[in-house]
């Protein structure tokens, strides 16, 4: 049994040899000689450098959203039972270039809320197709002003601001307080 154990392995160990000795030489791969920089024989410059690296300061976004909340008016407008009063806010949207000019975005809104320390609340909301500037202007909820402390009086103007352009989405909030004078 043993002999046969051994012919067996002389046998297998034989086949490898010669079907090792079948196989064709690896061939030599040719090296090009290295091209001197700024030799445009080598192509340099005319293909863009390989992905990834590192180092360096990412470009600048070609594009920003600005979200601004402005104060157009204190006091009250109007007489009861139609009165007005608090603050009227302004606040918009702008979508610029990375120069701060203006540019028209595919689609660009304005939403926002003013509330004052007694839970009350208003909104209001633009939005616009094709467009660089959307704005709202609207009167914080009416408190009493009165005898009231600042901390009565406050009134905080919060908005969210949103853009879409060329696929890509922008979105911002802003948020800024006023006290009603007495």
């Amino acid at each position: 049994m043993r002999a046969r154990t051994v012919r067996a392995v002389v046998a297998l160990a034989s086949g490898l040899a010669a079907s090792a000795m079948a196989v064709t030489p690896a061939q030599a791969i040719p090296v090009e000689p290295p091209c001197p920089i700024g030799d445009d024989g080598c192509g340099g410059g005319s293909e863009p450098p390989p992905p990834g690296g590192g180092g360096g300061t990412p470009p600048a976004p070609a594009y920003t959203l600005q979200g601004v909340i402005d104060l157009e008016k204190y006091g009250h407008e109007g007489s009861w039972p139609y009165r007005v009063g608090g603050v009227k806010v302004r606040a918009y949207s702008r979508f610029a270039n990375a120069g701060n000019n203006r540019v028209d975005a595919d689609y660009i809104n304005v939403r926002c809320y003013a509330n004052d320390a007694y839970g009350h609340s208003t909104t209001d909301y633009d939005s616009e197709n094709g467009g660089a500037l959307v704005d709202v202007t609207f009167w914080s909820p009416v408190n009493p002003v009165t005898g009231v402390l600042p901390q009565f009086r406050t009134i905080t103007v919060t908005c969210a601001h949103h853009a879409t352009n060329n696929g890509v989405n922008y979105d911002t909030t802003s948020t800024r307080q006023f006290v009603v004078p007495e």
